[in-house]
């Protein structure tokens, strides 16, 4: 049993996840997003990895319970409803109905995960909800992986140091699972930057670029550290919300 951490999915293929318990972590914006929509209602949302294939699977949905979200680059895809900004999956865009969604990072991280024995995603505003599903696994003898799902296959500071923060949750479980080198620098650049955590993801390359984009206001967002206990899982290819 032990409690690793990928700080890119980069290199990796489809087994290195098979018979782990994996979280997928995208903080700007994905897993936000994802955790949003199921806090306002959405029924389930479909991570995507290809646009195409996105486009071609809400076809085949009925338009009046479903919608299809999308980015590329941080901008929102051309005839998609909405992008990747929390802000858009309001109650009265998404509620009751089911979401397809393809993203940059996080939707292509998941679905490269999808064989995991368990799958869900965290991020800092659902941090207690995702530091609880690790700890189940590891309760359950499951080695735990967090996936950070970075910037085209790069690391990205704001998904490193969520995950540090849940090693840091994780680091006192009673049977103090081993760390490979990926949870030492997460918890490692956690440390020093837990007393001002906001301050550190408003410095985060992402952040830049979503400013660059003028979806600035999302940061503050997506740095409500425990602001839902909404957990997206994954089940029969979709995420639904299991509050913890």
């Amino acid at each position: 049993m032990s409690l690793s951490v990928a700080l890119s999915p980069a290199g990796l293929d489809a087994e290195a996840f098979d018979g782990r318990a994996v979280l997928v972590v995208d903080v700007l914006r994905a897993s936000t997003t994802v955790v949003t929509a199921l806090q306002n209602g959405a029924r389930a949302v479909i991570p995507v990895a290809d646009k195409g294939e996105a486009g071609r699977l809400a076809a085949t949905l009925d338009r009046d319970v479903s919608v299809l979200g999308g980015e590329r680059g941080g901008e929102k895809l051309a005839g998609f409803a909405l992008g990747n900004s929390p802000r858009e999956y309001t109650e009265a865009a998404v509620a009751g109905k089911t979401v397809v969604l393809t993203t940059t990072n996080g939707t292509a991280a998941l679905v490269r995960a999808r064989g995991a024995a368990r799958l869900a995603m965290g991020a800092l505003v659902n941090a207690g909800a995702s530091a609880a599903f690790l700890h189940r696994a590891l309760d359950d003898g499951l080695d735990a992986v967090v996936l950070c799902a970075g910037w085209e296959g790069r690391v990205s500071l704001e998904d490193a140091l969520c995950a540090g923060l849940l090693v840091d949750r994780l680091i006192d479980h009673p049977s103090a699972p081993p760390l490979n080198d990926g949870a030492r620098i997460a918890h490692g650049l956690y440390r020093g930057a837990r007393d001002d955590l906001a301050r550190a993801l408003f410095g985060a390359d992402h952040t830049r670029r979503l400013v660059a984009l003028g979806a600035g206001d999302d940061v503050a967002l997506c740095a409500r550290l425990d602001a839902s206990d909404v957990l997206p899982v994954y089940r029969d290819n979709r995420l639904v919300a299991d509050a913890a």
